[in-house]
């Protein structure tokens, strides 16, 4: 035989063997399959009694490989599968195939469970339930994704209505600021989740780790939803069945988690803590920026009573200590903040129409800030800012179907008190920042208490009507008494519509209005107010078509509308956002606008899994802008054009995913020059009439598991913004003279995060 037939013959019957040992699983030990399963980065939880060492393969799987055929052969004994973690599945019994299998001598009839149907517009989920045809992420998606800081929210802006400066992990939703987003975990409405806020709130106290699922909405929220103008942000965390570990630590943090059972099953236990690594990178830089520190905590505990009665505690800490430098020292900000949330949920099913869910809360948040800025002939001056924050909240929740009808109701009072004490000196020499600057002296002393309540009651409906029709109306009822504003209840009317074309094409409709109280924690005291605003609204309008394609493809089309009303005086910094203290800024203006509108058209296109590739496309056009006066006056972060493309490829041990990210440029302000004297000065009514460069960036991330003796090793190495494009932010004036005594301003224009690359290892047990 020639050398070359030989290698074909040799080839040919190799394959044939292996696919004779693939094909030839009937009368295996499952156990041994599952441990063979570990070749394509899958670890199952399990233990000798659920999976006996003589569980057997009765009849040959469909399925040949990966998830699907663990799922398969698990099936046929009455076992399935429940996710851990990313990639981790313990395996539990099946109680609806155990009672298929069984069946009782005398069950009572029960209504079949119908699939859940989303009437609202403007909704995603990122969750780990795959079959959900909502979905826009898996969570196995989520954590392939790639994001700095392996922070989570970073998911959410790669939605449509999403606008980000690439540093804060929370942007605006649909031209709204970011406060008017309300972030909620396992029930409890979270008051600045963030480390190192008073610097662009980096990274979220959602470690990435954590959460199981998020159901983002862009607008159009429920009435359970309120106080918030813009979007909600409701996200669970993960509740391992089975006893579970990891470890990890990359280049922005070091962590750890543990989960367990106890009593028999009954009860469940969650412990992850997690500790920054900016401190240490900090001192490798070329220059001295400072130090931050931080770290945060999560403990959850759950039991089930009984069948019908389950009860919670959960607990969120952060600790954050900073240390930031500009200007070779002469700028030089120390912060310290602490996050302590608890909650106690019991849930009780009444009948399996009716339940009911009570929630009692404890929220306490300490804020401090001190700093100095010393330029020697151009000004001098010292901040001090203390501020305490307490919530404790009871929360009642309630579902009851009627058949017909299905009606959430529920109602929660918060009791609220806070502290603030805040100082100012500041001194401005004549010529600062500019040689016909007049200088100034700025003293400010703020230190109100306010305290009182925060109540709140809603109605919820949805009914079908016919085959097509399905609708959903509610009324939300709010009202403060800590603010002093005296400005009554606020009553936010709701509706959406529902009508299916066919089985693959859903057409909705949405219109509601949406309060938003100033926060107990937003008293803008840093820029000289001392009394809360009234509650300013937005009425929210919008129509969605959807379209499910063959083979995994699906089209949605949102067009939105919002118009704001009675909405608050907002500070802004026209040139440079990034300082250690904006209200000590020349450039600190105040935007008094009497009502917005903000307006758009979205577009996302959906690949599901297609054997190893997934993908999304997102387009927007959109535009927000501030009446002030008469005249209509762009956000400044206004973006008219925003396309997001994410590929996925997941074979065996490897993912790898790109994120290429584009949007038009924000407007910026250009300082006004005197024609005839050639003096500078800021003219609001030449605000944001200018317009940045436009910005795309090249994110990847790419992740190796593997199988050890014990659990999984997961590797991973990741570049933001890979080709290092400039995304302007910034912009410094320079005064320089002329040989014949006139003046020249040179424009600089910084940017934000260059291309940054990170790396880590988890193991997983």
């Amino acid at each position: 035989m020639k050398p070359a037939l030989r290698h074909v013959a040799c080839l040919t019957t190799g394959l044939l063997i292996c696919h004779a040992a693939l094909a030839q699983l009937q009368g295996r030990s499952v156990g041994d399959v599952l441990n063979e399963l570990r070749a394509d980065g899958l670890i199952f939880i399990y233990n000798d009694q659920i999976v006996p060492a003589g569980l057997r393969i009765e009849t040959e799987p469909r399925a040949q490989r990966g998830l699907a055929l663990a799922q398969e052969i698990l099936a046929a004994h009455g076992l399935a599968l429940s996710e851990a973690a990313p990639r981790v599945y313990a395996v539990v019994r099946d109680s609806a195939a155990e009672s298929v299998r069984r069946p009782p001598a005398a069950a009572p009839s029960q209504p079949d469970k119908l699939e859940e149907i989303v009437v609202q517009t403007s909704r995603y989920t990122l969750a780990a339930d795959t079959t959900a045809p909502k979905n826009f992420l898996t969570q196995d998606e989520v954590q392939a994704m790639p994001r700095l800081a392996d922070e989570t929210l970073r998911a959410v802006q790669r939605l449509p209505g999403a606008a980000t400066n690439g540093v804060s992990s929370l942007g605006p939703i649909r031209g709204g600021e970011p406060n008017e987003t309300a972030i909620v975990l396992n029930g409890l409405r979270l008051y600045e989740p963030f480390h190192l806020k008073n610097f662009y709130s980096p990274i979220s106290l959602l470690d990435s780790r954590l959460i199981d699922s998020i159901e983002f909405y862009s607008g159009g929220f429920p009435a359970p939803y309120g106080d918030r103008m813009s979007a909600i942000i409701d996200a669970n965390s993960i509740r391992p069945g089975q006893r579970y570990y990891e470890a990890g630590v990359s280049l922005f943090h070091t962590s750890a988690l543990a989960a367990t059972n106890f009593a028999g099953d009954r009860g469940q236990a969650l412990l992850s803590i997690r500790r920054g690594n900016l401190g240490e990178l900090s001192q490798f830089a070329e220059e001295d920026f400072g130090k931050p520190d931080y770290a945060d905590g999560f403990a959850r505990a759950e039991y089930s009573l009984s069948d019908n009665t389950r009860i919670s505690f959960d607990a969120l800490a952060s600790g954050d200590q900073i240390v930031a430098k500009r200007d070779d020292g002469a700028q030089t900000a120390r912060a310290k903040y602490r996050n302590i949330y608890s909650w106690l949920t019991l849930d009780h099913d009444w009948s399996p129409a009716a339940s009911s869910r009570v929630i009692g809360s404890f929220t306490d948040l300490v804020n401090e800030r001190l700093g100095w800025v010393e330029q020697p002939g151009q000004r001098s001056g010292r901040v001090r800012d203390e501020r305490t924050f307490h919530i404790a909240g009871l929360r009642l929740e309630n579902t009851l179907d009627t058949g017909g009808i299905k009606h959430r109701f529920g109602a929660e009072v918060r009791h609220l008190w806070g502290d603030y004490d805040y100082e100012l000196d500041l001194t401005v020499f004549p010529g600062y920042p500019f040689p016909s600057s007049p200088g100034s002296v700025t003293t400010r002393r703020v230190s109100p208490a306010p305290q009182g309540y925060e109540n709140s009651a809603y109605w919820d409906m949805r009914s079908t009507l016919g085959q097509r029709w399905t609708v959903e109306a509610g009324m939300r009822v709010d009202v403060q008494t800590y603010d002093g504003s005296d400005d009554g209840e606020q009553w936010s009317p709701r509706v959406s519509l529902l009508y299916a074309l066919s089985p693959t094409t859903k057409l909705r409709a949405g219109w509601g209005r949406f309060f938003q109280s100033q926060g107990i924690n937003e008293l803008q005291v840093e820029d000289g107010v001392s009394q809360f605003y009234p509650a300013q609204h937005a009425d929210h309008a919008i129509m969605s078509l959807e379209h499910a394609f063959d083979r995994g493809f699906n089209v949605r089309v949102e067009a939105y509308r919002k118009y704001y009303r009675r909405i608050h005086p907002r500070f802004e910094n026209l040139f440079d956002p990034l300082v250690l203290f904006p209200e000590a800024e020349f450039d600190r203006v105040m935007v008094d606008a009497h009502s917005a509108r903000a307006e758009g058209v979205e577009v996302l296109m959906q690949m599901r899994p297609m054997g190893p590739w997934s993908g999304w496309l997102s387009y927007t056009w959109s535009q927000v802008t501030d009446r002030i006066g008469t005249t209509d006056v762009p956000r400044s972060w206004d973006q008219r054009h925003a396309i997001n493309l994410g590929v996925t490829w997941a074979s065996g041990p490897w993912t790898a995913t790109l994120v290429n990210s584009f949007h038009s440029g924000w407007p910026t302000t250009a300082l006004t020059i005197d024609p005839v004297t050639g003096t500078a000065n800021i003219d609001l009514a030449a605000r944001n009439r200018s317009r940045f460069a436009d910005f795309n960036s090249l994110d990847m991330r790419l992740t190796r598991t593997f199988i050890l003796p014990r659990g999984a090793l997961d590797v991973f190495v990741e570049v933001s913004n890979a080709f290092s494009r400039e995304n302007p932010c910034c912009v410094e004036y320079v005064a320089r003279r002329n040989a014949d005594g006139s003046l020249t301003y040179q424009r600089d224009v910084n940017s934000w995060l260059p291309l940054i690359p990170s790396l880590g290892v988890l193991w997983r047990y």
